[in-house]
């Protein structure tokens, strides 16, 4: 359960990061095809678990898909690519943290 949480807690900064890697010209293409596959299957009427005969397990489908194809398109990734969009996004949240009103100075 601890790493269900964890995951959660940092699931917005896996989409940003992730979000980056689709942008950046040296992710191999098929992994984000991939993604974009499991963008379109999640929004097509077609699904293996049907939401309206398993309302859990068809939602729960979706989201491992898309968490899968995330993780893939982490993975195949070169590591200084992860690493250098992953300290930039680091360093874009600890901006925003100091740029709040009331923040210590």
């Amino acid at each position: 359960m601890r790493g269900l949480i964890s995951i959660l807690f940092r699931l917005p900064q896996y989409i940003r990061l992730s979000w980056r890697l689709m942008k950046d010209p040296r992710v191999p293409w098929y992994s984000k095809l991939l993604v974009c596959l499991v963008i379109l299957y999640g929004i097509s009427p077609v699904d293996l678990l049907p939401e309206a005969l398993f309302p859990h397990l068809g939602y729960g489908e979706d989201i491992l898909l898309f968490l899968l194809a995330l993780q893939q398109l982490i993975r195949s990734s070169p590591p200084d690519v992860v690493k250098g969009h992953a300290s930039d996004i680091a360093e874009e949240k600890r901006r925003r943290k100091e740029d709040r009103p009331g923040a210590a100075t």
